[in-house]
């Protein structure tokens, strides 16, 4: 999934097409390098301004080779505005209220209230006709991603998907800490809840890194990023999957944490509760955001980790560099029913941001053409893999990493296809490693939920009275997990957000799920 600050920088990097004519360069692995397309001989290229969000304000060698394949094959000239990643926000609120506009940009997610505004202010354009145009748009696009840009409810669409698989996310667990402890996990890495639970009680009180020292947590706990608050450690093993058909709800449809006939939230609430209270998480977990609570993991301070089964190979070299030894497993955990189906972890819709373009674009189907030639099938391979020489070698027919592999943000951080989990085992992994990765993409596919809100925001919440109970409602259930309320705090809650335009916002979220099966 994922996820210093150093304040607010723009940097430019203009790269240019240097030919209009590139023939692909074919290897004795099939990769090719996109060819010029030969109605664009004849003309001028198209300037094309991005906004991003990635990890470098600079493009790496590799990247820049990427783009300029891609600059000659559309024939466009992109100029990239590349923000500090920790300052991206408040530099995309400048750029909106600066009335001058790149050709695409990007957003982290429709309830991005800057991407709200800027959508009922008519800075971006519906792409409902250009998604159409191209068939690998909506070839390898969830109908969910697509829906879930619906945002004015009127079947306009404000963003083209930076897709990801749907996925249900587990926990690594450093398995050579298993082995000390003396814990065998089920070869489908399907554990129960008392087996979660003893697991983190053994990592915690029985020195699972055999150092003689009490210092180690079972569980690498963090608060959402936004609200500063803990989420539940489980909830689909409780049987909470947002918002889902209630069975005897006063509404059809309703999130089991506001449903009253379900005590599904409830439960879940009260196991993270009981954990909390038995010390199994980090002491830091509190003021830990992801990115602290992932190093504390990979500094072998905690022990399981909630996160993408896609990310072993960038896990494990990080925890060796501290323990060379070390070995990680992944593991999910089953409900009372014995499923692990749970809300999938990518927004519920499949869609790891999206790329809007703005009303002052000159040539919106050339934008929309650029994102579609990052998935079409002449450049996919590239954009997984990279290049003979850049990303990978050669050997009795095999590609072979190189170590270490080239900064590629922008080649792999920009579209992705949707359903092609071999997109996260890197050029090169060995066959042993891929052998233990596919069963655990594959499983954590198919037992994705989607919750049907989409990520929808409705105009309710944007109401005082329930703005103000929003901060309540955050306060308690901090105060519930840190032992500071009791469990049963949750049902006045419940009761209060309803009195504060609760009901408001579920008849409204219950119209836009109804208006999505029209």
């Amino acid at each position: 999934m994922s996820r210093q600050k150093r304040g607010v920088l723009t940097s430019l990097v203009c790269l240019t097409a240097i030919s209009l004519l590139v023939t692909g360069c074919g290897s004795s692995t099939g990769s090719t390098t996109p060819s010029a397309a030969p109605t664009n001989q004849a003309k001028e290229p198209v300037s094309l301004k991005i906004m991003g969000n990635y990890d470098s304000p600079t493009l790496s060698e590799a990247d820049q080779k990427f783009v300029k394949s891609l600059e000659v094959k559309n024939n466009v000239k992109i100029q990239f505005d590349i923000p500090p990643i920790t300052g991206y926000a408040e530099r995309l609120q400048l750029m909106l209220a600066s009335g001058s506009y790149p050709d695409l940009v990007f957003f982290p997610g429709t309830t991005d209230v800057s991407f709200q505004n800027a959508v009922k202010d008519g800075i971006l354009l519906p792409v409902n006709a250009y998604i159409d145009k191209f068939p690998e748009l909506k070839k390898y696009t969830y109908q969910t991603a697509l829906d879930s840009l619906k945002v004015k409810n009127d079947g306009d669409i404000y963003g083209i998907p930076r897709t990801s698989i749907l996925r249900n996310d587990g926990f690594w667990v450093r398995n050579d800490w298993l082995q000390n402890v003396g814990v065998t996990v089920p070869a489908d890495g399907q554990v129960t809840i008392e087996q979660f639970e003893d697991i983190l009680k053994k990592f915690t009180f029985n020195d699972p890194d055999k150092d003689g020292k009490n210092d180690t947590y079972g569980y690498a706990g963090y608060v959402n990023v936004q609200t500063k608050v803990f989420e539940p450690v489980l909830t689909g093993p409780f049987g909470a999957l947002g918002w889902q058909e209630s069975k005897n709800g006063n509404y059809k449809y309703m999130d089991s944490k506001y449903d009253t006939s379900t005590t599904s939230y409830k439960d879940a609430l009260a196991f993270t509760a009981k954990l909390y209270k038995e010390g199994v998480f980090d002491p830091d977990s509190a003021t830990n955001d992801d990115t602290k609570s992932r190093e504390r993991f990979w500094r072998g301070m905690t022990g399981v980790y909630p996160g993408f089964a896609g990310h072993y190979t960038w896990h494990l070299p990080e925890i060796q560099k501290q323990t060379p030894s070390a070995d990680l497993t992944y593991i999910w955990v089953k409900g009372v029913d014995g499923k692990i189906l749970n809300a999938g972890a990518t927004g519920a819709t499949g869609a790891w941001g999206f790329w809007a373009i703005t009303k002052t674009s000159k040539n919106p189907l050339k934008a929309a053409e650029l994102l579609n030639s990052w998935i079409t099938d002449d450049t996919w391979t590239i954009v997984k893999d990279g290049y003979e020489g850049n990303d990978y070698t050669v050997k009795d027919g095999q590609k072979v990493g190189i170590t270490p592999l080239p900064k590629d943000y922008v080649r792999t951080n920009t579209m992705r296809r949707a359903y092609d989990e071999s997109f996260f085992i890197k050029v090169g992994t060995p066959q042993a490693i891929v052998d233990k990765i596919k069963p655990w993409l594959k499983t954590a596919v198919e037992t994705a939920v989607v919750s049907k809100d989409l990520g929808y925001v409705p105009e309710a919440a944007k109401k005082p009275n329930y703005q103000d109970y929003k901060k309540t409602w955050d306060q308690t259930i901090m105060k519930i997990i840190m032992g500071k309320e009791p469990v049963d705090k949750f049902t006045e809650l419940q009761s209060g957000w309803y009195k504060n335009g609760g009901d408001e916002y579920a008849k409204q979220m219950n119209d836009y799920i109804a208006s999505l099966k029209k």
